[in-house]
Order: C-alpha cells, then structure tokens, then sequence
C-alpha cells in the first residue's frame, strides 16, 4: 500500500470518527471514568472542584488587584 492510499484511509477514519462524534463526547473520556470505582471518581470530581475554586479566588483577587 503506498503513502498515499495509507493517507487516505487515516483520512477517511477521522473523518468517519469526526463525523459520528458531532455531540463534542469524547467517549475514550466516558471509558476512562467509567473503569474508576465510585470512590475514585467521587476523589476526581472532588479534586477538580477543589481546582475551579482555586482558579476563582486567583481570579477574583487578580480583579482586585487591578482595581
């Protein structure tokens, strides 16, 4: 098979796969948490929680800050 048709057919994969995910889901995402226990993802919802509340209060002194 030449470079081309290899290109080709990696082309029409995205494509294909750019195609069936129109929703934006990234559903290797979904796979991953799912194979998580629940307390593992209660630690990861927790944990990211914990980082949007940093990044607001830095945000909001920031603002602050320049007042």
């Amino acid at each position: 098979m030449s470079f081309r048709q290899r290109a080709m057919k990696k082309s029409e994969r995205s494509d294909k796969a750019a195609h069936e995910n129109v929703s934006g889901v990234d559903r290797g995402l979904i796979a991953d948490f799912l194979k998580l226990s629940p307390e593992e993802r209660l630690q990861a919802n927790n944990n990211m929680l914990r980082a949007i509340m940093e990044l607001r209060y830095a945000y909001d002194r920031s603002s602050a800050d320049r007042s």
